[in-house]
């Protein structure tokens, strides 16, 4: 692929325009925006500068300020004039040799095909012209809905606030008597909320710390003891985990250790537990005899449905 083509856009070439089929003078008048638009082209000659001068012009051509518009043919015209004044008349078929009978049949295709290529052509500049007239009314709708929307009204005009009104008044609308109780409830419910959620943080982390006082150190000897027992006699143990951080840090059992973390994240959230260990809610209910309840209705539950059953001979 050389430069020829890649400058055409990786074609061979470029295609000729496609010749028009009404060529020299158009088949309807000119619509009310066409004739505005060609009205804002300065065009012809200028009002101080005289025409041209049609002296020894053999082809007898005369010159206009401003160019008059040319002759409208409609395509019934069109199909008159080219097509049916040209059919030839009062011909004896039976008199012609073959290569006559086929001159004739071929004219009388090209004038079917230059009648269908009219109508279809004037079909296309219809729909064309309505898709251009539907394009420039969206066009004019946009534009006036724009000019309406930065276009200041009187109204605008006699309510924009000035220096004076700064100093009357205050500038915004003061809250109703309702909307300022309904705007108070509002606060201390949000308050309310978000301080109980604080103390039921607090207090999971409480029990999570008692949960956890049962392994903590308090005395000299639990101290010895715990040392003892890490050196001397865990010495296995304390490899191991050794052995275990080298590997977390190296990523190679990563995956098993967030697996098993959060196999018992999942587990605490679904039984309502901190580490294996009986959690808040389940407090709550233990302090306020929820729990109890709850045990007494099914023991009264499993007694009755064990006393309905039949008993063995």
């Amino acid at each position: 692929m050389g430069k020829g083509v890649l400058k055409y856009g990786g074609k061979s070439g470029i295609l000729p325009k496609i010749r028009p089929v009404f060529k020299h003078n158009p088949i309807r008048s000119k619509t009310p925006s066409e004739i505005q638009q060609e009205s804002q082209i300065e065009q012809g000659y200028a009002k101080d500068v005289p025409l041209p001068q049609n002296k020894g012009n053999r082809r007898n051509l005369t010159f206009h300020r401003v160019q008059p518009p040319k002759e409208i043919i409609t395509v019934e015209q069109r199909i008159k004039n080219t097509i049916e004044n040209r059919i030839p008349q009062n011909i004896d078929e039976s008199k012609l040799n073959n290569d006559e009978k086929w001159v004739l049949k071929r004219d009388e295709i090209r004038r079917e095909f230059l009648r269908e290529a009219y109508l279809t052509e004037a079909k296309r500049l219809e729909k064309l012209d309505k898709l251009k007239e539907n394009q420039l009314k969206k066009q004019k709708e946009a534009e006036q809905n724009h000019l309406n929307k930065h276009q200041e009204s009187e109204a605008v005009k006699l309510t924009i606030p000035t220096i004076e009104s700064y100093l009357k008044g205050p500038i915004m609308r003061q809250r109703t008597p309702e909307e300022t109780l309904i705007k108070n409830e509002q606060r201390l419910l949000n308050r309310k909320t978000k301080e109980l959620e604080e103390q039921s943080k607090k207090a999971t982390q409480l029990l999570d710390l008692y949960h956890s006082a049962s392994n903590f150190i308090t005395t000299e000897e639990e101290l010895e003891a715990a040392i003892t027992e890490a050196f001397e006699v865990r010495v296995t143990d304390y490899d191991r985990s050794l052995d275990h951080v080298k590997n977390k840090l190296n990523s190679t059992v990563s995956f098993a250790y967030n697996s098993e973390y959060n196999r018992g994240l999942i587990e605490d959230k679904a039984l309502g537990e901190l580490n294996g260990k009986p959690g808040l809610e389940t407090v709550k209910d233990v302090l306020s005899g929820e729990a109890e309840k709850i045990k007494r209705q099914a023991e009264i539950a499993a007694n009755e449905a064990t006393s309905s059953l039949p008993q063995q001979s």
